[in-house]
């Protein structure tokens, strides 16, 4: 197959890597660590072949995540939502409406995240040896050997033993390998895309899925368990759970012709756009503290007056981190995030704008399950949201421990507030303020 050419979607100041190549009548969405490192990718004839069967059936958008790859390096945000900020700007880039999309391990898990909090936008999902909890469901002993190997001179090697252990003794694979992965990672950038994965826990994310799924587990593979990625599949309404044969993490370093027939297969089938209005979001509550007594100090023309122009800065604030705000409730406002780094960001916009008015304001934030409906939001997410915006102090964002979680790879840092009874929740929520 000849080599695609390289192009580029913007995702905010980001720039993402991508080629397109097939021309069946479906479109499939593909990612991993590093796709579309064209010098390399190409040069392994797996890898190749594996993507010319792929191309036989179905028009094949192939990007690199951010920080590898031909896509820019970014040290600051490498959360799961800037993840699916990234995809979603490959397709919007090349017209793709609702493609199928196919990753392998922590890319499986970005593109679970898109497809709970965008169902409209997944055809289908086709995920290999993903698990729940990232790498906190291998061995730990095996984890910490393989992040103090990173910045080692065996890395590739110890890479090659772990993820394609079939590879493993032909010299001729392994050096093709060790030059692929060097050249499209650095040694920092595997160290943080692999502390990324492993604070990731989609337990919450998963059940929120709509779209078909396809999980695929290696059956001889060893450095994930096969209980991790079975969870995964049982998280996940109606989603499949099929073992193929092979030890690897890498779709061309099993059986290629089996997997491209798989993924055929599976492609091919009907896919019902979603029915329901479940959806994954990250839901803001904000509140005036001390609104009454200011109110009686300003009387009521100038309290109206600074109450407009504090809504009005809100919603301001709201569309430029790309939420919608829902309703205002008072003296607060009720909006909702595609992700939740962009819902603590907001809040610490409309808590600094608000003290620049002589305002004092205190928020919460969690990311759950929201039922969509008649310009409103409802569900146990909003009622968790309201209740830990109501432990937080003047000037405080309080989070989840789903928030906490889902924005590791960001730069945003937390102090442990413990854990707090809330009003009509039966179990303890552990919490957490914006440091």
């Amino acid at each position: 197959m000849e080599v695609p050419e390289t192009r580029y979607a913007r995702s905010g100041e980001v720039m993402i890597g991508y080629q397109l190549f097939g021309s069946g009548e479906h479109e499939l969405l593909f990612t991993g660590s590093a796709a579309a490192n064209v010098e390399t990718c190409w040069a392994v004839p797996e890898i190749n072949h594996f993507f010319d069967r792929l191309g036989r059936f179905a028009r094949v958008i192939f990007f690199d995540r951010r920080d590898t790859g031909v896509s820019d390096p970014v040290r600051d945000d490498l959360t799961l939502e800037a993840h699916v900020a990234d995809a979603l700007a490959v397709m919007d880039a090349v017209g793709s409406e609702r493609p199928v999309l196919v990753g392998a391990v922590d890319g499986a898990r970005c593109f679970a995240a898109l497809a709970a909090s965008h169902p409209d936008r997944a055809g289908g999902l086709v995920a290999l040896a993903p698990s729940v909890r990232g790498g906190a469901d291998a061995p730990a002993q095996l984890i910490e050997e393989l992040i103090e190997s990173i910045a080692s001179e065996d890395y590739p090697a110890r890479m090659i033993e772990l993820f394609a252990p079939d590879w493993a003794a032909d010299p001729v694979r392994s050096a093709q390998w060790a030059h692929y992965m060097r050249t499209t990672c650095s040694p920092k950038q595997a160290q943080r895309l692999l502390r990324m994965s492993l604070s990731r826990d989609l337990s919450g994310v998963l059940p929120l899925v709509q779209t078909p799924t396809l999980v695929l587990f290696p059956s001889e593979l060893e450095v994930i368990p096969s209980e991790a990625v079975r969870e995964f599949a049982e998280l996940i309404p109606g989603a499949e759970y099929r073992e193929v044969p092979g030890a690897g993490t890498f779709f061309a370093a099993l059986d290629p012709d089996l997997l491209a027939e798989v993924i055929e297969q599976f492609v091919t089938g009907s896919a019902p756009a979603p029915v329901s209005n479940r959806v994954l979001a990250s839901v803001l509550f904000t509140d005036l503290v001390g609104s009454t007594e200011r109110a009686a100090q300003l009387g009521d023309a100038a309290w109206t007056e600074l109450l407009e122009r504090h809504h009005a800065a809100t919603r301001s604030a709201v569309g430029r981190h790309g939420g919608e705000t829902v309703k205002t409730l008072g003296d607060g406002v009720l909006a909702t995030f595609t992700g939740p780094a962009r819902a603590v960001r907001c809040a610490e916009e409309i808590i600094a704008t608000a003290s620049a008015q002589g305002l004092e304001v205190r928020s919460g934030v969690h990311t759950g399950e929201i039922e969509v409906g008649d310009g409103d939001i409802s569900g146990m997410a909003v009622h968790l949201a309201a209740r830990i915006m109501g432990e937080a102090g003047p000037g405080e964002i309080l989070v989840s421990r789903t928030v906490r979680d889902l924005v590791v790879g960001s730069e945003l840092r937390f102090i442990d507030r413990g854990e707090h009874e809330l009003k009509g929740i039966e179990e303890p929520w552990h919490l957490y303020a914006v440091a």
